[in-house]
């Protein structure tokens, strides 16, 4: 017989909710694709959030129907832990809504962070707090990364004379720009694990060294192509480079 998984628990990843730290955030249209636990009714579901009846119930073909006919149903509760949505009260809903291939379900979110963070649940703290701050969203692998996006920004704002506001706008120009640098030298696929932000700060770090080295202001295209060579050419150079980051990454 096919064994059939169910889907994620929110008890089983994270202790229950006595492990963590709620906040009501209100109601708001969510992603469905993005709901992909439950909290209480794991053993019900399939991993395609299918509950595993032979036979659907009364209330669910309902519950399909209202939604097939447009009819506005109460919203669903859920926790986000992370981008992610652990389903309290709604399961038929959100079973006919996935069924029925629906983008957005209207629900109740109790924002939850856990007391006992794993290192994703760090990051994504960080790359919430940074994109409240900016307004964008740029991933990294390291949370200390944003501290440093922070960092040039600032400085960017007393360089220029210019109010945070202005300052986001225009570093994320300049970032953007360089990044389109390190795709055309192809480094990002030198370091796949890595992402286009991570390897914006590397470069940035290495122009830094670069700089105090030679006592003048190494441009960006310089550091790039200067780490490119460095770095990038072989195991031996990934070697190296995996020796350096915990040295010399965040200045």
């Amino acid at each position: 017989m096919k064994r059939v998984d169910n889907i994620r628990s929110l008890q089983e990843e994270y202790g229950g909710l006595g492990y963590l730290r709620v906040k009501d955030t209100g109601v708001h249209p969510i992603e469905v694709d993005k709901i992909i636990g439950s909290v209480g009714r794991p053993q019900d579901l399939d991993s395609n959030f299918r509950f595993k009846w032979r036979r659907p119930t009364e209330r669910y073909l309902t519950i399909k129907k209202m939604m097939e006919e447009g009819k506005i149903l109460p919203p669903i509760e859920v926790y986000k832990i992370r981008d992610e949505y652990y389903v309290l009260d709604g399961h038929h809903r959100v079973a006919a809504a996935k069924e029925l291939r629906q983008k957005f379900i209207d629900a109740h979110i109790f924002q939850a962070y856990p007391l006992r963070p794993r290192r994703e649940d760090i990051l994504y703290s960080y790359r919430e707090s940074f994109r409240e701050k900016t307004g964008l969203d740029i991933p990294l692998t390291e949370p200390s990364g944003y501290e440093n996006f922070l960092s040039q920004i600032e400085d960017y704002a007393k360089r220029n004379n210019v109010s945070f506001k202005e300052a986001v706008s225009g570093w994320y120009k300049e970032f953007l720009e360089d990044c389109r640098l390190i795709k055309r030298e192809k480094v990002d696929r030198i370091f796949r694990d890595k992402t286009i932000g991570d390897l914006y700060l590397y470069v940035c770090t290495h122009k830094w060294y670069k700089s105090e080295e030679q006592g003048r202001e190494v441009t960006f295209k310089e550091a790039l192509k200067s780490f490119k060579k460095l770095y990038g050419n072989g195991e031996e150079s990934r070697l190296r480079f995996l020796k350096w980051i915990p040295v010399r990454l965040w200045i």
